[in-house]
């Protein structure tokens, strides 16, 4: 049985570019799709993606769809979330103050020993 092609993708930009946002969500969730383990972690701006309300709050463009929407169809598929300490420090936020569906909260080590295991490493 062959072992699963592992995606991570670093989410560097966050509320502030919504249009860099929804590019991530779709190659981790087609790659979730395709039977791949994806994972997106989100470090420096990204932060603010995962923080409560600020994806519901989010959109790429006016009049349509929000952040939460892709946010919503990644987990759907399997896509696993984390969220970078540092830049929860950066932003002055809690782990209170994430979404649910953030699975896991890593630092600076965590986030290499990632990349050293992933087949395909990708960044927004």
């Amino acid at each position: 049985m062959s072992e699963q092609t592992r995606l991570l993708i670093i989410q560097t930009s966050g509320i502030e570019t919504p249009e860099r946002i929804p590019a991530a969500f779709f190659i981790a969730s087609t790659a979730a799709a395709m039977d791949m383990d994806a994972t997106v972690i989100f470090t420096v701006n990204g932060a603010t993606i995962v923080e409560k309300h600020a994806a519901e709050r989010t959109t790429v463009k006016e009049g349509g769809a929000t952040v939460q929407t892709f946010l919503d169809q990644a987990v759907a598929a399997g896509v696993k979330l984390m969220v970078c300490h540092q830049s929860l420090d950066l932003h002055d936020l809690e782990p209170d103050n994430l979404i649910d569906d953030v699975e896991e909260i890593v630092g600076a080590a965590a986030l290499l020993d990632m990349t050293l295991d992933a087949d395909v490493v990708l960044t927004f």
